[in-house]
């Protein structure tokens, strides 16, 4: 290895060192980042943010070259191009990159990571398991399949290719950015090490090496790309079914959920309001008038969703189809002639959505369906993509003017290439996206949020629907929910009265259900089932404020809106592998009932003094304390000197309507920022919002407006401190005595 250092640089933050016969890079890039790579792979089919920072303090060079990096992380690397990172001395991470001559499984390159027994492996987004991945195998590979139950199942809807790992006592991440298939051998065969298996020979990936869990992936999301600001009713009451099948059930749950004070913001339009299941049509002999519809549930402050797949049907006297057909944008054989599958309209086509001007011409077939109807969000479904009649071949061609593109590279990223036709549309009416998705990947949330997919009403699912959801935030997919109640089989009331409880706090809240199955709207069972629905419903929308600005930092910071307790403990052993609580930002903590007929729970509480947040108890934490809550009742906690802002008494989240702030204070004293604005538009890019500094201590709570650009329609603050609560008029400084 040279010593001339000059020569190692191809510019101030890249790095490449050479062995004579093979090359070595190290990118440094923004937030303690590293794209390190020997064979790196394509990636124009994704967009990164790879801005570039001179991180290196020094380099020392002999028999080894030293890398110093600051904040005592250092990387050795040898005459071999091996290399190894210290942290405060102690090595962390020292991979092995094999190419496919070395790997072990042919067709794959594999990097091999060394780790402890002990070691945790989290990440990978929607995997139905729980949060340590360490122990078990699993492929990225966009896969349908409604029967998945647990850790066996490698595959699911997403493909994620993202680890946060704890070994010897520290943290970092690794990034893979192929599109093509991976495969994670985490330990199943060989629990001292870890096996990342890339098809197609690549040997690349990103390395995240800040200071903690939250650090590392706010760091990471960075590269991929933050989460999109969501619009303030997103976080209401979502109610879904496959399928509401006509006008007149749509109108029934928007008046029973009216009858029964059940708070509610948007209703899901299933596959059977098209026209035989194309795509951007109406069943007029279902919905004779959407449009009309549409503004009739506005009126009420309820909004609908429409889905679509991703399979177009086969039929030239349908425009989309024809047009794709016409323009050539339709997924080819390899003699040309157009793949044929088959999806809910029978024999269907799938179009390139990675071709721009296919990507133009559905986003604005989109713009005018949503005009015609009055529509407010969309819902991309089947689009893994997935035939009934079995995978799509491999070497069916997509490709788009010089850029050749087989399925197996396109496959994983084919369900964000339909989301980017879509989630800027309501930039057309300037409103902010409601675009979801179940296939994704990890830059895929700076255009679509996601759910995670079929599952089932059984416990066992409400239980892994926890670290589902937290392992999705993890790998940058914030905005993400599951099934309230189960989507296939037939659920209980105690199931779904569980899952409510559990999820009520969870980012996207929506009941939803299969064809075939009981129905499960709450007021489909009993007035008990009804009430208690209602009563978390309630809860749900008391602490939007709160979740609001959790989502602002989601898509402004990359960080997380429920968490693991480790991703806000980083270093207390007992919670790096508790699958049955969660954190809402850093001041909210839910444990619920998760079993059938249970009744009680140990509950761990990190240290520090927690609040009940349905007595007021006050408890010291860093241990377990065992509580009973019946049916009805769960676990939430609120740390001590904290401060939640709430909404009271509301059915939908019409900011204009929202007359009250209220902040709740909890201990003796705490600081709290919040962040308002119209909550939907995208006025907020243009500097309208408004930011509240918020503190109370020794007796006095003061509010002052900090940043005044949103006329806001607050009318009142009402303040809760100890069981009394104040009420004053809304000023652009108030101080309130509360002694």
């Amino acid at each position: 290895m040279t010593k001339k250092l000059k020569n190692h640089f191809e510019t101030p933050s890249h790095l490449v060192i050479s062995s004579g016969k093979q090359k070595l890079h190290f990118v440094f890039l923004a937030a303690k980042c590293i794209h390190i790579y020997t064979k790196e792979c394509p990636k124009d089919l994704i967009e990164l943010d790879e801005a570039t920072e001179t991180k290196l303090i020094s380099i020392t060079c002999g028999e080894v070259m030293t890398l110093s990096l600051g904040d005592d992380i250092t990387c050795v690397i040898d005459k071999n191009l091996s290399f190894r990172f210290y942290r405060a001395g102690e090595p962390f991470f020292s991979p092995l990159m094999l190419d496919e001559t070395h790997s072990g499984k042919e067709g794959y390159s594999k990097i091999r990571i060394p780790v402890d027994e002990d070691a945790k492996i989290y990440g990978l987004g929607d995997k139905m398991a729980q949060l340590n991945k360490k122990g078990y195998v699993y492929r990225s590979w966009n896969t349908d399949d409604p029967n998945h139950q647990d850790e066996q199942f490698m595959s699911l809807y997403k493909s994620i290719n993202y680890l946060l790992l704890r070994d010897k006592g520290t943290y970092y991440g690794l990034y893979f950015p192929s599109t093509f298939r991976y495969e994670y051998d985490l330990g199943r065969y060989d629990s001292k090490h870890a096996d990342i298996y890339s098809e197609k020979g690549f040997l690349d990936f990103y390395f995240f090496y800040g200071a903690s869990p939250k650090e590392i992936t706010s760091s990471y999301s960075r590269l991929v790309g933050y989460p999109y600001f969501i619009r303030l009713k997103m976080l209401g009451n979502n109610q879904s079914r496959w399928s509401y099948e006509n006008e007149t059930m749509v109108r029934d749950v928007f008046k029973q959920h009216k009858k029964h004070r059940l708070p509610l913001d948007y209703i899901h339009m299933d596959i059977h309001y098209m026209d035989g299941y194309r795509d951007f049509t109406i069943d007029h002999s279902r919905f004779p008038d959407v449009k009309s519809l549409s503004e009739e549930l506005k009126k009420g402050d309820v909004e609908l969703v429409t889905i679509n797949d991703a399979g177009l049907k086969l039929d030239d006297q349908y425009e989309l189809c024809a047009t794709c057909t016409e323009k050539g944008w339709l997924g080819k054989h390899e003699d040309g002639s157009i793949y044929v599958g088959r999806v809910w309209p029978g024999d269907s086509v799938f179009p390139s959505y990675i071709n721009p001007e296919c990507r133009a011409f559905f986003h604005q077939k989109a713009v005018e369906f949503i005009k015609e109807n009055g529509i407010s969000g969309i819902w991309n479904d089947m689009n893994e993509p997935y035939s009934f009649t079995g995978e799509l071949p491999m070497n069916l061609d997509f490709s788009f003017g010089d850029r050749k593109l087989l399925h197996e590279e396109y496959h994983n990223i084919y369900g964000e290439s339909m989301d980017r036709c879509y989630y800027d549309v309501f930039e057309e009416f300037n409103r902010r996206s409601y675009c979801f998705t179940r296939a994704a990947q990890a830059t895929t949330p700076k255009y679509a949020f996601s759910w995670n997919g079929d599952n089932h009403s059984l416990w066992h699912h409400l239980v892994l629907s926890i670290p589902q959801i937290l392992s999705c935030s993890l790998s940058n997919l914030m905005f993400d929910g599951v099934d309230i109640g189960g989507f296939g089989s037939d659920t209980t009331k105690e199931l779904l009265l569980r899952w409510c409880e559990a999820n009520i706090l969870m980012p996207f809240f929506r009941n939803h259900s299969s064809l075939y199955t009981r129905n499960q709207e709450p007021y489909a069972f009993d007035q008990e089932c009804t009430d208690i629905y209602r009563e978390y419903l309630n809860l749900r929308y008391r602490f939007v404020p709160y979740l609001y600005d959790l989502a602002r930092k989601m898509a402004t910071k990359g960080e997380m809106i429920v968490r693991p307790l480790f991703y806000n403990y980083p270093n207390d052993e007992n919670v790096f592998e508790i699958n049955d609580e969660y954190m809402v930002g850093e001041d909210v903590l839910l444990a619920p009932i998760l079993g059938q007929g249970q009744v009680a729970r140990a509950i761990y509480l990190p240290k520090g003094i927690w609040i009940d947040y349905f007595t007021n108890e006050h408890i010291e934490g860093g241990k377990y304390i065992l509580k009973e809550m019946k049916l009805g009742e769960t676990g939430i906690f609120i740390r001590n000197n904290t401060i939640i802002p709430e909404f009271t008494n509301l059915l939908h989240l019409n900011k204009k309507k929202i007359p009250d702030i209220v902040f709740h204070l909890y201990g003796e004293e705490g600081n709290y920022e919040l962040y308002e604005d119209d909550g939907d538009s995208l006025n907020y890019q243009k500097g309208e919002y408004n930011l509240y500094r918020v503190s109370f201590k020794d007796g006095i709570f003061s509010l002052t407006l900090t940043r005044n650009r949103y006329h806001s329609p607050w009318k009142r603050v009402i303040i809760i401190h100890n069981g009394h609560v104040y009420e004053e008029k809304m000023k652009s400084k108030l101080e309130v005595n509360l002694q």
